[in-house]
């Protein structure tokens, strides 16, 4: 599952939802704790140097798809770069503990339901709005699981025809199976449930 340009936030306790620290000074630190120039992480990651200047400045927004190229050269999980709020309870997330990739421009919401993802699965709650669809097909290692709670999911495997999934009907496949999630309706939003194992960010 990858595609959504995202910025980061978490929820906050009264349920409203607020910035996170930025997301450029976070892959500028990292970048300079390894004494690498731009060039560098973009001849490993195919990612331009200006592009990933203009993230580190705050002034362009990140495809999940580069986030993810990011995470795996900076040997890193997608939990150093979300904030982390302070659970009450280990085993649990509340509502308000969940932490959000954003993504204004295609219309996305991925909400994070385990506290760290480095266990043997990532569960996540993603929300699209009326006509939403991820920017580029997905693909890792592993596998994928999607079960839709509302609204109409379009899945659509490469040089596949694409599959319609109503409520309350589920997909199992082999993640580096390329995958495209889109919400199939214009009027209504669509909410599933999907689970990486193992986690791929």
């Amino acid at each position: 599952m990858t595609g959504s340009r995202v910025r980061t936030q978490e929820s906050s306790r009264n349920g409203g939802d607020r910035p996170a620290a930025s997301l450029g000074d976070t892959l500028r630190r990292l970048r300079h704790g390894r004494k690498l120039s731009l060039n560098d992480v973009a001849t490993a990651t195919g990612i331009s140097p200006s592009f990933l200047s203009l993230v580190e400045n705050g002034r362009s927004d990140i495809t999940i798809g580069r986030l993810t190229r990011l995470v795996e050269f900076f040997e890193i999980s997608i939990s150093d770069i979300l904030p982390n709020p302070q659970a009450a309870e280990p085993d649990i997330v509340r509502a308000s503990e969940r932490r959000l990739i954003h993504s204004p421009a295609e219309g996305i919401d991925i909400y994070m339901l385990g506290i760290e993802t480095t266990q043997l699965m990532m569960p996540m709650l993603l929300i699209l709005q009326p006509g939403a669809r991820l920017a580029e097909y997905g693909r890792h290692p592993g596998e994928e699981f999607v079960h839709v709670m509302e609204g109409t999911l379009e899945l659509t495997f490469m040089d596949d025809t694409p599959r319609i999934l109503e409520p309350g009907d589920s997909a199992y496949y082999p993640g580096d199976r390329r995958h495209l999630f889109a919400n199939a309706s214009d009027s209504t939003t669509l909410k599933l449930i999907c689970i990486d194992s193992p986690p791929n960010l």
